[in-house]
């Protein structure tokens, strides 16, 4: 309880602070100066905004390059992409078959014709 006494006063403190501050600063600094030091505050924010822009733009370029980077090493040679197996398997049919089910709609069971489904 102590603790949070003392920072509750120091938040308080610091807010006062402030606020003198900026009061002094307005009665004693001349207008060209503040002008000067806001316009150098939004060029500031400018380069920022344009620096975060950038390094997500890069950041998601090279994200996808290592993620198929690492999808080309971890798959086995003649291994379909695991896009292809989803959408594959979305539409009823196992990976790499050409013919998506009979015309009942009921996936193909290679090992026994004969039953209308299959466990892939």
């Amino acid at each position: 309880m102590r603790r949070l006494f003392w920072i509750g006063v120091g938040v308080a403190v610091t807010v006062v602070v402030v606020r003198q501050g900026r009061k002094i600063v307005a009665r004693y600094a001349p207008a060209s100066l503040v002008d000067q030091a806001t316009d150098r505050a939004n060029a500031a924010g400018g380069r920022a905004v344009t620096f975060v822009r950038t390094f997500g733009e890069e950041f998601r370029t090279a994200r996808d390059a290592r993620e198929a980077e690492l999808e080309a090493a971890l798959l086995a040679e003649g291994q379909p992409a695991p896009d292809d197996v989803r959408r594959a398997r979305a539409e009823g049919r196992r990976p790499g078959d050409a013919s998506a089910a009979d015309p009942r709609g009921v996936p193909r069971d290679e090992d026994d014709p004969d039953v209308g489904y299959a466990f892939f």
